[in-house]
């Protein structure tokens, strides 16, 4: 890299691209594929920065990490080029099966039911970066800087982007259009983590680690035989759990029944003591959970979009609008799964939106199977329900009860339970209503409902992990290294006295635990306001970002501040603090997350397409000018 003395005004105008993991090469790849297709007469300069030398990959792929840190897709699912990849002007690549067995070539050929290692994964979108690297169209030049970009400065001729190598060598680039692809970054501690943080310094052998990721380098300071407490019982907690366990040479090993059996290496932690609100993990998924979307009959754009038409404001209340059409799509799967003679299916499909017509088919059904059980999907959601435990081993039972359960569920599938089958329901659900959620298509209080109650509720039971991580959760319980009795929404307590952090809960009553070690293991979530990135605190300080608020403050139905960056719709251009969209700059896939959903995966959608063609249009009407 040259020295700032060397800066010069480009001879052609240039891209930048600000993180390259899946959205940055998906971006990169359509614009490569819409300049083949109608270049510029100036040529093109695309600049490509990433933190880390695995251009294509993200951190949660990382090529260089673990193989027992396994990916939440199966094998056939993931594909980083969309339908058109077979256009002559898209040089990129192949789902995952073709190129693992063709290009990575494994030992035998990938299981497209399996979920492969997110190394595994991450060399996938690697791959992809260097065959898109390697088929530059003619005209276009690509420049790569493994470093951070860390301010962006408007000026005459341009946007001036600041970055600093691993080195800490700094230097500048000049680029006239700029899409924010980031991923996931840190946020600043609240209060009760600063407490945290705090109390562990001022006590010998106590730690407290915010940021579980990456869970080899972040978690090796704790030493074996301590006591543990994580936050969270989610995908991120079963990373941690698996990086204090197989992660220090434990060895999972199954047994002549087939179950799971864990043999200790001496290095694992003493104890794991999980907690979250439900004091619940998750299910895992069922061998036959839906690999593509399944048709709705209730919960459709049709129906989501005229209900819009005729709300105040054109925003939907989930409770009024969306819940009862939710709830009816569930009672059609319930019975669909309940039916075994394929004439009672045909009938109830036919019916399709006429709920009237669904009832009668369905009270016709039960009148002549008086014995099943009813529409429910309370005790998919809530298996506790009302049940009081005297004792922490009493609930350390239900849940060793619970994961065997659960794990005896996925094996059968959801073909064998009506009313898990009604609850994955929500996969299409959520898909649907995605682009009406976006943007302050619901009320503030609905948005707020969605995204911090019933996402979470739903998540535990439909986006739950490969089942042989929930095999080892169990194998790791019954090796008395994960004690569940203080995980039901417990108080956590810094006791000075002691000099160690303490969880206590009130159900089961008066049951506490002690420990040394304390680990945020939840995934880092969007808060713009708050992300401790350079550029980030550079761009807010600029006024150049705000964060997306659904509802105005003053308004009669409240506001709800999402975490997101606000920015345009469709363009997804970012809107400074003054409420101005600024079409020099977009931002695409997980700083969006709260106003946009579902964004936390590798899977494209048709924004790249979009945003390639608004920079070669918006290039192509100012060349004379640069």
């Amino acid at each position: 890299m040259g020295g700032e003395t060397d800066l010069a005004k480009p001879v052609m105008p240039t891209v930048a691209i600000v993180g390259v993991g899946p959205r940055g090469l998906y971006c990169l790849e359509a614009l490569c594929a819409a300049y083949a297709a109608d270049p510029l007469p100036t040529g093109l300069q695309v600049a490509v920065f990433n933190k880390s030398t695995h251009f294509g990959s993200s951190p949660i792929y990382d090529p260089d990490q673990p193989s027992w840190l396994l990916s939440n897709g199966r094998a056939k699912e993931i594909n980083g080029w969309g339908l058109d990849a077979t256009d002559a002007t898209r040089p990129a690549g192949s789902r995952f099966i073709h190129w693992n067995n063709t290009q990575f070539r494994p030992a035998a050929p990938v299981d497209p039911e399996s979920f492969p290692p997110r190394a595994v994964v991450g060399r996938y979108l690697c791959d992809g970066f260097r065959r898109v690297a390697a088929s530059i169209p003619r005209g276009m030049r690509l420049s790569k800087f493994t470093a951070e970009v860390t301010d962006i400065v408007p000026g005459n001729d341009g946007y001036c982007l600041y970055f600093v190598d691993a080195k800490g060598r700094r230097d500048r680039l000049i680029a006239h259009k700029i899409v924010l692809t980031t991923g996931h970054s840190y946020v600043r501690l609240g209060r009760q983590e600063r407490h945290y943080r705090d109390f562990a310094a001022q006590h010998h052998r106590v730690s407290y680690v915010p940021y579980a990721y990456p869970v080899v380098d972040n978690l090796s300071s704790i030493p074996a035989a301590a006591c543990v407490a994580m936050k969270g019982i989610g995908l991120t907690f079963l990373d941690v759990v698996l990086a204090l366990t197989e992660g220090r040479g434990g060895i999972f090993k199954r047994d002549a029944d087939g179950q799971l059996r864990y043999l200790m290496s001496g290095q694992e932690p003493e104890t794991i003591f999980p907690f979250c609100r439900t004091g619940l993990p998750m299910a895992p998924k069922s061998w036959d959970y839906p690999s593509a979307l399944r048709p709705l009959a209730f919960v459709t754009s049709d129906r989501l979009t005229e209900l819009q038409r005729h709300s105040p404001g054109g925003r939907l209340d989930l409770q009024k609008d969306v819940w009862p059409l939710v709830e009816l799509e569930m009672e059609r799967q319930f019975y669909r799964t309940a039916m075994s003679d394929p004439r009672d299916r045909k009938e109830l499909d036919e019916c399709g939106a006429d709920a009237r017509a669904m009832r009668q088919v369905i009270d016709r059904y039960v009148a002549l199977h008086p014995d099943m059980e009813p529409f429910s999907y309370g005790r998919i959601l809530d298996p506790i329900g009302g049940r009081r435990f005297n004792t922490g081993e009493e609930y350390n039972s239900f849940v060793e009860n619970y994961l065997k359960q659960e794990i005896d569920y996925a094996r059968a599938g959801l073909v064998a339970d009506p009313a898990r089958a009604a609850v994955s329901m929500w996969y299409e659900v959520r898909a649907t209503l995605k682009p009406f959620v976006a943007f302050g298509g619901l009320t503030p209080d609905s948005h707020r409902l969605l995204i911090e109650y019933y996402f979470p509720l739903f998540k535990r039971v439909v986006f739950g992990p490969p089942l042989v991580n929930i095999e080892k959760l169990l194998a790791l319980h019954r090796a008395g290294l994960i004690d569940f009795s203080v995980a039901r929404n417990p108080r956590l307590l810094t006791r000075r006295t002691t000099g160690r952090f303490e969880l206590r809960t009130s159900s089961p009553p008066a049951t506490s635990a002690q420990f040394e070690v304390l680990v945020d293991a939840r995934y880092p979530t969007v808060e713009i306001l708050r992300d401790v990135t350079p550029l980030y605190q550079s761009l807010r300080r600029r006024g150049m970002i705000r964060e997306f608020t659904n509802g105005s403050a003053g308004a009669a139905d409240g506001t709800y501040c999402t975490g997101a960056i606000d920015m345009a719709k469709d363009s997804q251009y970012v809107i400074d603090q003054r409420g101005v969209a600024n079409a020099d700059i977009a931002v695409y896939g997980t700083p969006t997350e709260g106003n946009l959903i579902a964004t936390f995966n590798v899977s494209r959608d048709g924004y790249p397409t979009v945003w390639a063609a608004n920079v070669l249009k918006q290039l192509s009407i100012g060349a004379e000018q640069l």
